[in-house]
């Protein structure tokens, strides 16, 4: 894993994508979910949007790769009384059965990840006609090679996409219906008002690494957006 997302586990970053929670709420209020609805939250981190939806009733499943999130995310849903528990996995390699959910929710997950591989499984997990609902990085202007590759190592991005190359990516990938909800907000502004559950121990060098992140976004938040879009398998 990279240093960015050992600095995101350690300082415990809820909400840690473009937005914010008060983003994420405005997504799921769009989507005219059932009741019934299953929704698994790929990459929950410290388990901000799967508790905020287990408070809204819905059937949720949380995964993450970072030990210290699951732990992090699972404290969280005991403090709040939830019925949930995060699991460790990969997207790329989902616990589940074949149509489990109605909903996968990602955010800030995808650039992480060989992209087709976490397409396949999402498409997979999916119930036809469910939907993929994501918070992702974009580019949405060009960075010069040694600009892009330094952006890529320092947030251990596999991929750095434009809007057309997303797109290209997820009808590849046989998802249907792209529909794009927001594409005019830059990286840089986040919920100004970030919750933390902080490690009772941080490696100093992770404060260097949150300097550095301030500086990248700083200095590329011409080029750097987000893309917020929904699909359907």
């Amino acid at each position: 894993m990279s240093d960015y997302v050992e600095m995101l586990a350690y300082f415990g970053v809820s909400g840690a994508h473009p937005g914010g929670i008060e983003l994420t709420k405005t997504m799921i209020e769009q989507m005219n979910l059932k009741p019934d609805d299953h929704i698994l939250d790929t990459g929950c981190g410290t388990g901000q949007t799967a508790a905020y939806l287990g408070h809204l009733g819905y059937q949720v499943k949380a995964i993450d790769t970072h030990p210290l999130m699951i732990k992090k995310a699972n404290l969280r849903f005991a403090r709040e009384k939830l019925p949930l528990h995060a699991l460790q996995a990969s997207i790329e390699q989902l616990p589940f059965a074949d149509a489990s959910f109605s909903l996968v929710i990602s955010e800030s997950v995808l650039s992480f990840t060989h992209l087709q591989s976490a397409l396949a499984e999402i498409k997979r997990v999916l119930a036809p006609g469910g939907q993929l609902i994501a918070n992702e990085a974009v580019l949405k202007a060009p960075l010069t090679p040694k600009e892009q590759a330094a952006v890529r190592e320092f947030y251990g991005f596999h991929s750095l996409f434009s809007l057309s190359e997303w797109k290209e990516q997820l009808t590849l990938a046989g998802f249907r219906d792209i529909r794009i909800l927001s594409f005019d907000e830059h990286m840089v502004q986040e919920e100004p008002t970030t919750e933390m559950e902080l490690s009772e121990q941080i490696p100093p060098s992770l404060y260097d690494t949150l300097q550095t992140h301030y500086e990248l976004i700083g200095a590329h938040r011409e080029n750097l957006s987000h893309i917020l879009f929904e699909c359907t398998v």
